[in-house]
């Protein structure tokens, strides 16, 4: 190992080589004022494999096929804070608001009675755990519901810690004990989500940046990709913003963080006032972008689903 008071320097042209492949392959931009970042971040899986420069570590993650030195880098440069029922106003205008809406017209409608749901950057869990929760007591029950929460990351690291369902008392700060005690089992000092909460949610590694892959999610009810593409550029944001667009059904809900917009980056879709928050409409019949609007099935998601179990094994409960 290299001793780590020599931990070498990262130079302008190593932190270029890493800012420009970063961004192409996984659309997440670091701005030059950045370099400090992803040199802290970097250091220590460098001294660790004992490798003596930064230009040699980006060559050996550029020349893994394996992907599996990306998929470190990935764990290593991605922000991945989070916690249950993280921003309340926006997830009370999906519980009071928005869901209600949705979940009545297709009561109404007599049809097949399907909910999908996609947490894209679903970090460790906490997210899709929570809409499960919230679905769960607004449907009080599931006779008759087909619900499917698809949760997505590109990082394999925290997509293991999700699929385990295992918090401490940090995470489930603004959760309330009720909720804790009906949907939780106290394991010692920490908590297990419950099997009725873990069943709705499928969790698959997904690189937001791969557009052929995107293209394969459709008839989502609802997207929250929330505090998510603030990482990325405005090229990108554009391109998974389409990508969004189109995995949505007519009349579906785009939630992205409350800090976050879509000024300059889409016209395609309605910003709706819900008085517990603002939340992004998809209304046209006609795709904003010029392509027919799929219609939506029962089994919509069924290829998202297929793709995330394809891509990595255990992308299932």
């Amino acid at each position: 190992m290299i001793p780590a008071n020599q931990d070498p320097e990262l130079t302008t042209e190593e932190f270029v080589l890493f800012r420009d492949f970063i961004h192409e392959k996984a659309g997440i931009f670091f701005a030059d004022n950045k370099m400090y970042l992803v040199k802290n971040r970097l250091a220590r899986r460098i001294n660790d494999l004992g490798i003596k420069s930064y230009k040699d570590y980006f060559y050996r993650v550029k020349y893994d096929v394996s992907m599996t030195e990306f998929n470190q880098l990935m764990n290593l440069i991605t922000t991945n804070e989070t916690s249950f029922f993280r921003n309340p106003p926006q997830l009370k205008s999906f519980s009071d608001e928005s869901l209600p809406l949705i979940t009545k017209e297709k009561i109404q409608s007599k049809g097949n009675r399907t909910l999908k749901i996609w947490s894209a950057g679903c970090s460790t869990g906490e997210e899709p755990y929570t809409l499960s929760i919230i679905v769960l007591e607004h449907l009080k029950s599931l006779a008759g519901w087909n619900v499917e929460i698809v949760a997505s990351d590109i990082s394999e690291q925290v997509l293991q810690s999700a699929r385990q369902g295992i918090y401490g008392d940090m995470t489930l700060r603004s959760t309330s004990r009720d909720l804790v005690q009906r949907y939780f089992m106290q394991q010692g000092d920490k908590y297990q989500v419950k099997p009725e909460v873990k069943n709705l949610v499928r969790f698959g590694y997904l690189n937001l940046n791969d557009s052929r892959k995107m293209s394969m999610f459709s008839g989502m009810d609802f997207i929250f990709c929330r505090n998510v593409m603030i990482y990325f550029s405005d090229e990108v944001k554009r391109q998974i913003v389409r990508g969004f667009y189109d995995a949505l059904v007519p009349g579906g809900y785009l939630y992205i963080g409350h800090s976050e917009s879509l000024h300059g980056i889409s016209k395609a879709f309605k910003l709706v006032y819900f008085k517990n928050g603002l939340v992004y409409h998809k209304e046209a019949k006609k795709s904003a972008f010029g392509k027919d609007e799929p219609v939506a099935t029962a089994n919509g998601s069924s290829k998202a689903l297929d793709l995330l179990r394809q891509i990595k094994t255990g992308a299932g409960k």
